[in-house]
């Protein structure tokens, strides 16, 4: 209705200017405001049913001592449980994740790096009995009753995520880390300082998919590094993989200071070009306890199950919850221990070019496009895009922060009628490369020798 009555008004104000000609034209003109832009909303959420949909806490990044973590897969588990957690998934370094009462293959030599936290000890892995009682809720643990009590429902069990691993192993100078599900070519495997892309492609082509991790430890975590965070090698390095790869479903949002700034840097390069870029967080946590609760992701699914889980992933329907962000909310702030903000409703009024959404364990609002805050406040609970068109970019996204941390939203892609929107992606090349050329040569041409497969067997516990 809001359109049709502007349009109306754009029409008699026309014909206004027609019939009384002359000056009271020219000073009707002055008056005159242009017609607002029609926009097509696109939203993540679309396909969600929030009346009968649930959200489910859900850990996908956390480490045991079967890589280089210090709490045991037993501890993990059930210290993940205690906090809440309906869904978890371990991704150990080079490891692929096997039920938790299953000893996966294990690298000596990446435990061996940090000896402190593993002490090359047996793992230590739940009994059938455990392992079945925390799958379908009945492991008695008083921490996740009284959270329930709290939430006001039921949390239920914890759904088993195996199959995920965190690949590229461990790398010189800074970790560059993919998250990978469902694919085995990656296990064990020696990482390449900046090289994301081949481990990308690799997950793609067994049908798995992926998500890329802490890149801020790449492009660089420190307040000096903001200008890096901008630069566009990052940015077009990163969105290339998104652009090629539908399989790499998402960007680490929440690790280091500059995440966020570099996942809007991509957006504003792939989204004109048709993939919206899906952000998310998890704690990365190498110790039981609030360790486990640093960030995770709140995934909307129709039921736990392991199909409704990888149909969200694909889709990009979940919000991502970090307890801290240096970046927004802070250096000192801590949410741990606090309810975190969460969002109960959206509503995309096409008609109306609206956003308006509903929530709880919030004290603030802010909207994002192309890497501004355009609207903030406790009470934006509704954005009119026609209000903002001189600062709307392709998308907007929000904020929610309160007591428990900041919740991030995922972008809605907002295109206008008549306005082009482009971008300019350019293939990226550096040492990364190079290096990993170098090391497939190795690998073909003197990798299969007695000594090396030896070594490989010894250090890696695996020859591929």
């Amino acid at each position: 209705m809001k359109k049709v009555f502007k349009k109306i008004l754009a029409v008699s104000l026309c014909a206004t200017l027609f019939l009384n000609g002359g000056a009271s034209a020219a000073a009707a003109d002055e008056t005159t405001e242009k017609e607002p832009l029609d926009f097509t909303i696109t939203s993540p959420y679309d396909g969600v049913d929030w009346d009968n949909w649930k959200q489910y806490k859900a850990s996908l990044h956390s480490h045991t001592d079967a890589s280089d973590g210090a709490q045991s897969i037993a501890e993990s588990v059930k210290s993940h449980y205690d906090l809440g957690f309906q869904i978890l998934a371990i991704s150990d370094h080079a490891v692929v994740g096997k039920q938790w009462n299953e000893v996966p293959d294990m690298v000596p030599l990446y435990r061996l790096f940090k000896f402190g936290n593993t002490g090359m000890r047996d793992p230590v892995i739940l009994t059938d009995e455990e392992r079945e009682q925390i799958i379908n809720g009945t492991y008695e643990s008083a921490a996740r009753d009284a959270l329930g009590e709290q939430l006001g429902y039921d949390l239920g069990g914890m759904l088993e995520i195996t199959q995920a691993c965190e690949a590229n192993g461990a790398t010189p100078i800074n970790d560059c880390h993919i998250n990978t599900f469902n694919a085995q070519s990656v296990r064990a495997k020696m990482g390449i300082y900046g090289d994301f892309e081949t481990v990308v492609k690799d997950c793609d082509k067994e049908g798995g998919f992926s998500f890329l991790d802490h890149t801020g430890e790449y492009v660089g975590r420190y307040v000096e590094d903001e200008e890096r965070a901008y630069h566009p090698f990052y940015s077009n390095k990163f969105a290339n993989i998104f652009l090629d790869y539908d399989s790499c479903v998402a960007f680490d949002v929440n690790s280091t200071r500059y995440d966020s700034v570099i996942w809007d840097e991509i957006l504003k390069k792939t989204i004109p070009l048709g993939r919206n870029v899906p952000g998310i967080a998890f704690s990365d946590s190498h110790r039981a306890g609030d360790d486990n609760d640093w960030a995770f992701t709140m995934m909307l699914m129709p039921e736990l199950t392991q199909e409704a889980f990888e149909n969200c992933m694909w889709s990009g329907a979940w919000f991502s919850i970090g307890r801290v962000d240096t970046l927004y909310l802070g250096d000192e702030f801590n949410g741990t221990g606090n309810l975190p903000p969460a969002v109960t409703r959206i509503n995309v009024d096409q008609e109306n070019d609206t956003i308006t959404i509903e929530g709880n364990q919030y004290n603030n609002i802010q909207w994002i496009s192309d890497g501004k805050i355009i609207a903030e406040g406790p009470d934006m609970t509704t954005i009119d895009l026609n209000d903002y068109e001189d600062e709307l970019g392709c998308y907007v996204r929000f904020h929610l922060t309160g007591p428990g941390g900041i919740l991030y939203s995922q972008p809605f892609v907002t295109m206008a009628d008549g306005v082009e929107y482009t971008s300019d992606v350019y293939k990226t090349f550096d040492l990364a490369m190079i290096f990993r050329a170098f090391a497939d040569f190795l690998t073909y041409t003197i990798g299969h020798t007695f000594i090396v497969v030896l070594i490989k067997r010894v250090l890696w516990n695996h020859v591929w």
